[in-house]
């Protein structure tokens, strides 16, 4: 593992990285603010893992040490529970697809029952609208028979009737002559 970084801003630090930055090959930039009383210099220096947290002492020769065996463990046992993790929630995937699927084929199912009693009982409508309009049609053809007829029986009644007219006109004709006959007879 990586070694930390830290800040310390002490005495003893300060003096430290003052007597490192006076060497010769540094850049000018890092001697800025030296003679400067309200520079503050703050160093980073590398603490080592055996160290405890509040120490502020410069690095050890291990700068960049191997890890050691319980850190490996930690990193093969972090490695694992990834892994594990991984595996896990590729399981989990797999049966939610899956259970997403199974619904979807049973609602395909009812969608396609539901289409079947559709079909069904619009071809119902169909054979019962058909029907009711046969019914009609053969309705109103049975009235317009009886429409014909009874113009016909009109058209009868209406030459009877005018026969009749006539007859009761000659008859009107030969009542007012026998009338007539008859006033001539008395005024004579």
């Amino acid at each position: 593992m990586m070694a930390a970084k830290e800040t310390c801003v002490n005495p003893k630090a300060r003096r430290q990285a003052a007597a490192s930055k006076d060497k010769p090959g540094e850049a000018s930039a890092n001697r800025k603010g030296v003679d400067d009383p309200d520079y503050e210099n703050i160093t980073l220096t590398f603490r080592n893992q055996d160290q405890p947290k509040s120490s502020c002492s410069p690095p050890k020769s291990k700068a960049w040490a191997r890890p050691s065996s319980d850190s490996a463990q930690a990193s093969h046992w972090l490695h694992t529970a990834f892994m594990s993790l991984c595996v896990l929630l590729t399981l989990l995937s797999i049966i939610l697809l899956s259970w997403v699927l199974v619904n979807n084929s049973k609602m395909s199912q009812e969608l396609l029952d539901l289409k079947g009693e559709l079909w069904n009982n619009v071809h119902e409508c169909q054979e019962k609208q058909k029907q009711s309009w046969s019914r009609i049609s053969q309705r109103i053809f049975e009235r317009l028979g009886i429409i014909k007829n009874g113009t016909e029986k009109l058209k009868t009644l209406s030459t009877d009737v005018t026969q009749i007219h006539n007859q009761l006109s000659k008859i009107f004709q030969t009542l007012q002559k026998m009338q007539n006959q008859q006033s001539r007879h008395l005024s004579e």
